[in-house]
């Protein structure tokens, strides 16, 4: 794992490539955002942008109607803002969050996790996620910044100028939010959004998920089963340079080595629950772990 992220960084810093990490702790788990991820089991199928963000416009009339949409300390907060602190307190969004650290994206997809007092996913094989956002950075792009303040939607219908639907779900956006919490400069935070992938691009050409070497492309509804996100997964390969614009890579990480890449990484870096999750949401779901919730 060392060596597979000292390549990446090595290449990425040559090529002026910028890497976002996200890890988790079952291999078998899709690259999904929250909200995604429970309309999708709440419908039973994949989903389409149009239906997914009706859903998403319904939360945050909701979430106005409970007076969440104002802080006391900066006033009326930005759609994007909202949206941070609904995923902070684990309402659904079409935020994926992500770490700006190779070392933090690793720590989650070693993670230890329990459910109910007991261990968990200790045995499942573990994934780390790296997404070249080069370029898809919002807060250095000029005409993305000012997403972060806009009271509305900027991929909604209100907003103006209006963004091309084909071009919202053929392409992925990252962002690095202010500090909004102690959380997010723990993990070096940011969030990964867009659109639910779509298969035609702005200039009517498509967008396809490939399976690999010469096997051809994923359907469109297959693809959103493992990702709900225009990203094209690449094979890493050092010998072809190892790094391509716009790529999605993917390591597996074996179950039997969770528990040294975790000891290796509180010793060196001194990455624990505490450390990572340094509020009190943090030491509600981590602190006191080893009680029973239920029976």
């Amino acid at each position: 794992m060392v060596e597979v992220i000292n390549k990446l960084a090595e290449r990425s810093q040559k090529r002026g490539i910028q890497f976002a990490w996200r890890g988790l702790v079952c291999a078998d788990w899709a690259l999904h955002s929250s909200l995604y991820r429970r309309m999708a089991l709440t419908k039973g199928g994949t989903l389409k942008e149009k239906e997914f963000a009706s859903e998403e416009d319904k939360i945050l009339v909701n979430l106005h109607r409970w007076g969440l949409h104002w802080s006391d300390q900066s006033g009326r907060l930005s759609i994007l803002n909202q949206l941070a602190m609904l995923q902070h307190y684990g309402a659904p969004t079409r935020l994926v969050d992500i770490t700006f650290n190779a070392w933090i994206g690793a720590w989650f997809a070693v993670e230890k996790k329990w459910d109910n007092g007991r261990s968990v996913l200790e045995e499942s094989d573990a994934r780390l996620f790296a997404i070249d956002v080069t370029d898809r950075l919002i807060n250095e792009n000029n005409e993305w910044r000012q997403w972060e303040d806009s009271l509305v939607r900027p991929w909604g219908k209100s907003y103006i100028p209006k963004i091309d639907k084909h071009f919202w779900t053929t392409n992925v956006f990252a962002w690095k939010p202010p500090n909004l919490d102690g959380r997010i400069a723990a993990q070096n935070g940011g969030f990964l959004f867009g659109g639910v992938a779509g298969s035609i691009k702005p200039d009517g050409k498509r967008f396809q998920f490939p399976k690999g070497g010469k096997n051809g492309f994923w359907n469109i509804e297959d693809a959103h089963k493992a990702c709900c996100l225009a990203l094209r997964p690449h094979k890493f390969d050092p010998k072809h340079g190892g790094v391509t614009t716009g790529a999605l890579y993917t390591f597996r990480i074996k179950a039997s080595a969770k528990k040294e890449i975790r000891h290796r990484l509180e010793k060196l870096f001194g990455y624990t629950h505490a450390t990572i999750y340094p509020d009190y949401t943090g030491f509600s779901s981590f602190g006191i772990s080893h009680l029973k919730a239920r029976p």
